[in-house]
C-alpha cells in the first residue's frame, strides 16, 4: 500500500517587467502536466493568423479577437476527467458531480487564461527565450534531478512534444506573473491574522492519527473483485477481521492480521485516506479498487490532535490569509477584465 504522495514545485525567477523580478511558483508533477498541457494552445498562441493555421479546428470562443479552439477545450476536459476519475474512483456520485462541473466550467477557465495573457501584454510584459529556458532548466532540476531525457520520456508518455511543453511553460509563466502582480502588496493586520486563525482552527491541528486494519486481494484473476466482496460480506456479518486477513490478505500486514500501527492520515494515500476519514470507529469500508488491488478497510481508533497555539503558527496563518486575499483580488480583477472584454462564445460546446 502506498502511504505517501508528493507534489513537485519549482520557483524560477523571471524578468517580466523593467524594474521587477517575479518569482513564480508552479506545480509541475506529471499529473499536473496532463492538465497544464491544455495551456499550450496553438503553435503560436499570439499569432494573428492562428485560425488559418488550424482550418479544421472549430473555434468555440473568441476573447478580444483571439480564438479558443475546440481541441484546446476537449484537451482540458479530457485531462480534468482523467484526474477526477482517479481522485473519486470510489465515490461515483461525487465523481459525476465533479465531472459535470469541470465540463461546464472548462471554457470559462480557458477564457480566463486568455484574459490574463492579454493583461500581461497590456502591462508591457515580455518573456524572453532565456526566461523560458531557465524555467525549464529549474523544472527539470527540481523534478527530474537535471535529467532532461527523463522529462522528455514523461512528456512522450502523455503525448506532448518538448516544444509544446516549452510553450506550455511560457503560458504558465505569463499567467503566474500576472496573478503575482495583481496580488502584489496585499497587506494584513495582526487582528486580521488572529481572526483568520479563529475561523479556521481545524487547519492548525497536527494531522489526526488512526489505527486500522486492511485486507488486500491482488487483482490477478477474473474473480478477484467477487472474492473480495464475499470477504467483505463475511466481515460485515461479524467475521473476525484478523483471522480473515491472515488467511486471505496479500499485503505486507497479512501476518499481523491486517493491523496497522498508529498512522497519520496525511501520510496515507489519497483514496485510502479519504475513505478512512469518512469511516466511523469499527466500521468496515466498501471494497476499494486501487491499481492492481482490491482493499477492505476497518477503522479501529482515531486520535484527534489539539489545536496549535496561535503564536506557534502565526506565520503560517498569515501566509494562508494572504493567499486567500490574493485569490479574491485575482477574481475581482478577472471580473473587471470579463466586463471590459469582447468575449464571444460560438455555438454549442
Amino acid at each position: 500500500m502506498r502511504l505517501t504522495s508528493f507534489m513537485d514545485h519549482c520557483s524560477p525567477k523571471v524578468n517580466l517587467w523593467d524594474g521587477f523580478r517575479w518569482r513564480v511558483r508552479c506545480a509541475v508533477s506529471v499529473a499536473a502536466v496532463c492538465l497544464l498541457m491544455t495551456l499550450a494552445g496553438s503553435v503560436d498562441a499570439h499569432a494573428q493568423d492562428a485560425a488559418k493555421e488550424r482550418p479544421k479546428d472549430r473555434v468555440v470562443a473568441r476573447v478580444n479577437g483571439m480564438p479558443i479552439f475546440a481541441s484546446e477545450l476537449n484537451a482540458m476536459i479530457k485531462a480534468q476527467d482523467q484526474m477526477l476519475r482517479a481522485q473519486f474512483a470510489n465515490d461515483p456520485a461525487q465523481l459525476a458531480k465533479e465531472r459535470a462541473d469541470a465540463k461546464r466550467n472548462a471554457l470559462n477557465r480557458l477564457i480566463d487564461f486568455q484574459l490574463l495573457e492579454d493583461e500581461f501584454f497590456r502591462l508591457g510584459g515580455v518573456v524572453s527565450k532565456e526566461d523560458i529556458e531557465e524555467d525549464v532548466k529549474l523544472t527539470t532540476q527540481e523534478t527530474f534531478k537535471g535529467d532532461r531525457g527523463a522529462l522528455i520520456a514523461q512528456l512522450n508518455a502523455i503525448g506532448m512534444t518538448f516544444d509544446k511543453y516549452r510553450e506550455m511553460r511560457e503560458r504558465m509563466i505569463i499567467v503566474g506573473a500576472v496573478r503575482d502582480r495583481i496580488v502584489n502588496n496585499v497587506e494584513v493586520t495582526d487582528e486580521m491574522v488572529r481572526e483568520h486563525y479563529e475561523k479556521n482552527l481545524q487547519r492548525w491541528r497536527d494531522p489526526e492519527s488512526v489505527k486500522f486494519h486492511t485486507l488486500t486481494i491482488f487483482n490477478t484473476s477474473a474473480n478477484a473483485r467477487a472474492v473480495t466482496q464475499i470477504l467483505r460480506t463475511r466481515l460485515v456479518n461479524g467475521g473476525d477481521f484478523a483471522e480473515l486477513a491472515r488467511e486471505n490478505s496479500q499485503d505486507s500486514r497479512a501476518d499481523d492480521g491486517g493491523e496497522w500501527p498508529w498512522t497519520r492520515i496525511s501520510d496515507i494515500s489519497d483514496t485510502v485516506g479519504k475513505t478512512i476519514e469518512k469511516l466511523k470507529k469499527g466500521e468496515v469500508s466498501e471494497v476499494l479498487e486501487q491499481p492492481g488491488t482490491f482493499i477492505i478497510l476497518r477503522v479501529d481508533d482515531v486520535r484527534e490532535s489539539d489545536t496549535k497555539p496561535f503564536e506557534s503558527v502565526k506565520n503560517a496563518v498569515r501566509k494562508s490569509l494572504l493567499e486567500e486575499l490574493g485569490r479574491e483580488r485575482v477574481e475581482k480583477r478577472l471580473c473587471r477584465l470579463r466586463e471590459a472584454a469582447d468575449i464571444q462564445k460560438l455555438g454549442p460546446v
